[in-house]
């Protein structure tokens, strides 16, 4: 198994996906499988640091974040024209098919990171506190590469390749390209 391989895959579709948060919301063919997703912004780290955030919330504490990494070595530094990786995530229904009645797929998530008011969610909120125009999002689905996927072991048990491997991979990304700096984790 060649991990480097399979991230370096995923990194290149990824960013074949990038398109802004509006284009994203407007077509719901886009990001309904399960798999890692990454939101980029073209706001500087002085416009970030302006960010309100709701007190009552959990939503992700930019301006904190910012102040507390934005001289730190190790941060992801990847931008495609002007927009910058500031976040990764996964998302996806556990299992082979969508049968638990509240499973969001990879959809469902990134919407979550750009419009969720449930103050107990830790999301971004971003829709709620930015201007949507400087935001875009990228993706990688597992049920569209499975090619990909199935380079890595055959999950033990009756478990998918997502519920197997998204979060490792998730994390790896993170060590082999930066960690993007709004990720608490």
């Amino acid at each position: 198994m060649n991990i480097k391989k399979v991230l370096d895959e995923i990194n290149k579709i990824q960013q074949q996906k990038i398109c802004t948060v509006n284009e994203f919301r407007n077509n719901s063919k886009l990001g309904k499988g399960r798999g890692i997703y990454w939101i980029w912004t073209n706001l500087t780290f002085d416009e970030l640091r302006t960010t309100k955030q709701n007190p009552d919330a959990k939503e992700v504490p930019i301006e904190k974040l910012i102040n507390e990494r934005e001289e730190l070595k190790f941060i992801c530094n990847m931008k495609i024209k002007d927009f910058r990786v500031v976040y990764n995530g996964i998302g996806g229904y556990k299992g082979k098919t969508v049968t638990e009645k509240y499973s969001y797929d990879l959809r469902g998530r990134i919407n979550q990171e750009f419009y969720s008011k449930d103050l107990r969610t830790g999301t971004l909120n971003i829709g709620n506190r930015s201007n949507i125009d400087n935001w875009a999002v990228s993706y990688f689905d597992f049920n569209e590469n499975e090619e990909i996927i199935k380079m890595l072991p055959e999950p033990k048990g009756n478990k998918s390749y997502y519920e197997e491997y998204a979060n490792m991979l998730e994390i790896n990304w993170r060590i082999e390209y930066g960690h993007p700096i709004l990720n608490r984790y």
